[in-house]
């Protein structure tokens, strides 16, 4: 695959050096997000598909190794580079034990980068899913593009935010996708009153998928929610009441 193929998440708060950085990877052919704040790296890695994230450690908002562990939680295949000033080994290690896939140490040559960089995306070529436009789960069938939700004998386009919130559980199925989660990735922020907001979406997307029975869409009370599939409801002696 060409790198004009991939699109890379740079986050990094220096304005000289994501420039530079931004600038290289584009004349090697990537496509570049470039965030300055670890606030805003979540809602943008939820909007663009993304084959490759590099972060700075030591950003604003939120460090490289909360985004880091944030980021594994949503995609467990995605390659993840930390780029930072430290050398001290208890970092390294941190890094990596928060699911860092390399480390990179400021001052660095650029063909360095670029190596890294290349050799991480070609071992993800044979696992990674962020090119999958069509998510499922039992009849549905969520075009991540478009926000539209098919299903035997239905169809509905859903709102930004709706699809944002539906993408996001379905991608977790099976696991508990935390309030907080939810709100960082979707609304950019949490909060009480973006949590009340939150209800709102989960009751429609509730009320839709009451279209396929053996689609689950559960609210683990204080904790976030948990969306199951026709193989895990048939096993899952969860005791947690849909909302």
């Amino acid at each position: 695959m060409s790198a004009t193929q991939r699109h890379i998440l740079l986050v990094e708060d220096d304005p000289t050096l994501g420039l530079i950085v931004h600038d290289l990877l584009r004349m090697e052919g990537y496509a570049v997000t470039l965030i300055r704040d670890g606030r805003e790296a979540l809602p943008a890695y939820h909007a663009n598909p993304i084959d490759l994230a590099v972060l700075d450690i030591m950003l604003p908002g939120r460090d490289g190794f909360a985004l880091t562990e944030d980021l594994r939680k949503i995609s467990p295949a995605l390659p993840i580079l930390l780029l930072t000033a430290r050398d001290r080994i208890e970092d390294r290690v941190r890094g990596l034990r928060a699911g860092a896939d390399d480390y990179v140490i400021k001052p660095f040559h650029n063909e360095e980068l670029l190596l890294r960089i290349g050799s991480l995306l070609k071992r993800s070529e044979p696992t990674t899913d962020t090119h999958v436009r069509l998510l499922s789960i039992g009849a549905f069938t969520l075009d991540r593009d478009t926000y539209v939700l098919c299903w035997p004998g239905g169809e509905k386009k859903l709102t930004r935010k709706e699809g944002d919130v539906l993408k996001l559980l379905i991608q977790r199925e099976g696991r508990t996708t935390e309030r907080d989660l939810i709100g960082r990735l979707v609304w950019g922020d949490s909060g009480y009153f973006i949590g009340r907001s939150m209800d709102v979406y989960i009751a429609r997307l509730r009320k839709i998928l009451k279209a396929d029975p053996s689609v689950r869409l559960e609210t683990l009370h204080g904790v976030g929610f948990r969306l199951d599939g026709p193989a895990r409801n048939e096993t899952n002696q969860s005791q947690i009441t849909p909302k």
